[in-house]
């Protein structure tokens, strides 16, 4: 949920007038509303958390709008005042852009209104330009705050002020007596190259069979990472660790995939091969001896890890390049340095159930 409202009042925190709304969230969403006179209104949004339709308690439909790709809208009718349109975001009635947290965006042109703070990545131009939005891709993509990692946790009886939905952050107290759990999110600060949280926090990162494992407090405090969807990328140089030396660059999770991105090394392919059994993974024969549908898999070094016993289920697949095409000449694996790969987490092993993997894979 972010930092999304829970509440609208007046300037001095009044509930009792027409200012005051209550909003109800599901899982992360917004979806219901209400007001001071106790009518509900219900939110029925895209797969990007756009209300296309907000309906009241009988089912009546209150506005009905259509949204441009970059949130432009295009209304069909409106009656219920709902301020709360692309992708969830508040749209300011004066000036008409929409309220991003850390930037105001314009549905108009497409663009934020002030320039990324993190800037962009150099292996992917469409992230380049400060000002364009979700690396122009609003079909798929979303922008919840830039932010990349939430740090998860396991909730029990009493440790509902620090751990809500599975992700770890802090109960927040506001003026008025209101509280608000606000989800830590971890990111990559590009002026200072480090891992850190809104808190002021830093951060290592350690990348294993089991996903990417985020430390605090000099490595007192341990925690797994799990992917904001819609964040922009993320990226680190292992410091510890069996892959220390590693160099992770997250992007955004596809196809039902945990984590995924692009990594590279530089060190031999039997250091790297002894480097990934640490961390527990194991040369894929299947992969290695090569899928049909997959191309040039004699150019490609594959490792996996067991994924869930008896199925294979939950695999993290790196997939390393040992040959390398440059200016038309191949170069082996010992003369391609700094060697690069991909990875990604959540998929089904094929040295386990090979037949899985291969449906998965045709359909």
């Amino acid at each position: 949920m972010g930092s999304d409202p829970l509440d609208d009042t007046d300037l001095a925190g009044n509930t009792n007038n027409s200012s005051f709304n209550e909003y109800v969230f599901f899982n992360g969403k917004r979806i219901a509303r209400r007001d001071s006179s106790n009518n509900v209104n219900y939110y029925f949004a895209d797969h990007l958390g756009t209300a296309r339709v907000v309906a009241n308690s009988v089912g009546t439909i209150l506005d009905d709008s259509d949204f441009y790709p970059f949130g432009g809208e295009r209304p069909v009718f409106s009656s219920s005042g709902n301020t709360y349109k692309f992708t969830g975001k508040e749209r300011d009635a004066e000036s008409g852009l929409d309220n991003f947290e850390a930037r105001y965006n314009s549905s108009s042109i497409g663009r934020f209104t002030s320039p990324d703070p993190f800037g962009g990545h150099q292996e992917d131009p469409q992230t380049l330009n400060k000002y364009a939005y979700v690396r122009n891709n609003p079909l798929n993509l979303t922008d919840p705050t830039g932010l990349d990692f939430y740090l998860d946790c396991a909730e029990t009886e009493n440790n509902g002020r620090i751990c809500q939905g599975g992700h770890a952050g802090r109960t927040v107290t506001f003026d008025n007596g209101s509280e608000h759990f606000i989800a830590t999110r971890v990111y990559y600060n590009k002026d200072t190259g480090a891992l850190e949280d809104q808190w002021g926090g830093s951060y290592t990162a350690e990348v294993d069979s089991g996903g990417v494992h985020l430390s605090s407090d000099g490595g007192k405090t341990s925690s797994t990472g799990s992917w904001v969807d819609g964040s922009s990328e993320t990226k680190f140089t292992q410091q510890t660790g069996a892959l220390a030396g590693f160099r992770f660059d997250f992007s955004q999770p596809r196809n039902g995939q945990r984590l995924r991105g692009d990594l590279s090394f530089s060190m031999s392919e039997s250091q790297a091969e002894g480097a990934l059994g640490k961390a527990g993974f194991n040369s894929s024969l299947a992969d290695n001896i090569g899928n049909p549908l997959h191309a040039v898999q004699l150019l490609h070094f594959h490792f996996r890890s067991p994924g869930e016993p008896g199925t294979g289920r939950n695999s993290a697949h790196f997939i390393l390049q040992a040959w390398q095409i440059k200016a038309g000449i191949l170069y082996p694996p010992d003369f391609a340095i700094p060697r690069t790969g991909e990875f990604h987490f959540g998929e089904t092993n094929p040295n386990v159930n090979r037949t899985e993997h291969f449906l998965k894979d045709v359909f």
